[in-house]
């Protein structure tokens, strides 16, 4: 995509990033945000912050103005340099990923790396390799490649085991290793406006929904896939390609590889400590920092559908729509005949109150305790179609009913994991629901491996898959189930 002169200038004045760069202030809010909040896993309070504010101001004299810390916060988070959040009603403060983005170009800048390099190389060419066997389909050619791979290989580890093959020198070790730090340090930025997005998205739809009027309450689970965040975008895509890649077999052999290149003298005697520790902790960043991103959709997902089915409801709209008709006219009113009104009595039931002193006016009396009757009406009609289904969902995802299929596999074998048991559970009720169920038994009469995961694809009619990710789950024995009559 060609990148005219116009978008150019455009992204100059309008780009967060870019405008931090060239800020009259950068010389000392970069540094600040670098030391206080760029390694920040998550936000920090407000007012241990505006103290930092405070001091990094004092050191630099011409920058001593009258605005106060707090003020200084509001500028910055106008300009999409922080992004604030609420925990436990208090303010925290965190960077936006355009300032995440400005550090790290200046980071890049202050060490000098370049990016031509062996090992940048090696990167490429595998991913202009996997990029052929996407593109290609004719399967044979793709059974050739990995034919072709498994005699470079065998001839390999046999110059390896003769001692023929010749090792890695410390050039090209540092070189593989900044360039795997180079590509993870990128990613808290991305995963940051990920967050952003997806908070940005479900926000626009609930203004468009309030506006548009909101939809029927059996159309809220559509509406909501049409405006999915990680089904619609590009990102979003990303995303859960990312993700299913942490959630699969590969996550062992990275955390075994890292285990390994640590052990080694090379750790010790050429990586710092920093370095170290920073590729220690890379697969827990990305395990948080994907689980911060699911977090914050699931939250926002279950916000919005909150308030599109509550906003839903025929009887309730009516009644808004019939207040916000009374606003106007009153207004209207009030504006064409200035002066007192009052509802009259033959309307609601209320009028004025006629008020000689208001020390002895008694708005509400204690009637104390009252009696309430409650009468049960015999209903023969039939239950609507939406009941009968729900009662139907909740009985299908019920711990009995995963418990059932538990014991009836384990007839069979002698253990069974969690997928194999929601496998086995009928499609119509491969759901959430049953995975809660699944969990919970598993926590009563399962063994649960939280170092393992696995991956199941939830039922429903969707234009794109949706997988949950559940612990390692075991029974070896029958689950005790109830009794009912």
């Amino acid at each position: 995509m060609k990148i005219t002169g116009e978008q150019i200038r455009a992204a100059l004045g309008a780009n967060p990033t870019l405008t931090l760069l060239k800020a009259y202030s950068r010389d000392w809010v970069l540094p600040l945000f670098a030391e206080h909040l760029e390694q920040v896993d998550g936000s920090v309070s407000a007012e241990w912050f505006h103290e930092r504010v405070s001091e990094a101001r004092e050191r630099i004299p011409e920058w001593q103005g009258s605005l106060t810390p707090a003020e200084h916060c509001r500028d910055w988070i106008d300009k999409r340099w922080l992004e604030t959040e609420a925990l436990n009603g208090r303010l925290r403060y965190r960077l936006s990923p355009y300032s995440l983005r400005a550090l790290r170009f200046v980071r890049e800048l202050v060490e000098g790396e370049t990016t031509v390099s062996g090992a940048r190389l090696g990167s490429i060419s595998h991913a202009v390799r996997l990029l052929a066997d996407m593109t290609n389909p004719d399967r044979n050619v793709q059974v050739r490649r990995i034919d072709q791979q498994i005699v470079e290989l065998r001839k390999r580890r046999a110059e390896i085991a003769s001692g023929r093959a010749r090792l890695a020198t410390l050039d090209e070790m540092k070189q593989q290793l900044r360039e795997i730090l180079a590509m993870t340090r990128s990613l808290p930025a991305d995963f940051r406006q990920l967050r952003t997005m997806v908070e940005g998205r479900h926000q626009e739809v609930a203004r468009r929904a309030m506006v548009q009027g909101p939809p029927k309450a059996d159309l809220v689970e559509e509406y909501l896939h049409e405006n999915d965040l990680l089904s619609k975008t590009s990102q979003g895509t990303a995303y859960l390609g990312f993700s299913r890649m942490l959630s699969s077999r590969q996550t062992e052999q990275l955390r075994a590889d890292v285990d390994q290149i640590l052990s080694q003298d090379f750790a010790q005697r050429d990586m710092t400590a920093a370095q170290r520790a920073e590729l220690d902790s890379m697969l827990s960043n990305l395990l948080a920092a994907e689980l911060d991103v699911q977090n914050s959709y699931l939250r926002w997902s279950a916000s919005l559908r909150r308030l599109l089915t509550r906003a839903a409801h025929g009887r309730h709209q009516r009644l808004l729509t019939l207040a916000d008709r009374a606003l106007h006219a009153g207004a209207g009113w009030v504006q064409a005949q200035p002066g007192q009104r009052y509802v009259p009595l033959e309307v609601l039931g209320v009028g004025p109150l006629a008020v000689v002193d208001i020390s002895q006016t008694q708005l509400w009396r204690d009637q104390g305790s009252q009696e309430v009757i409650v009468e049960v009406t015999e209903q023969r009609a039939a239950l609507p179609t939406e009941d009968r289904a729900a009662l139907r969902l909740a009985a299908g995802t019920s711990p009995r009913a995963v418990g059932q299929t538990i014991n009836r596999l384990l007839a069979d074998q002698s253990l069974v994991t969690g997928a194999e048991v929601f496998d086995a559970t009928p499609e119509d009720f491969q759901r959430l629901g049953a995975l809660v169920s699944l969990l919970d038994l598993a926590v009563m009469h399962g063994h649960v491996d939280g170092a393992l995961a696995e991956t199941v694809r939830l039922a429903g009619d969707r234009a794109t898959a949706l997988m949950a990710t559940l612990p390692y789950v075991v029974f070896d024995r029958p689950v005790p189930i109830k009794e009912t009559r």
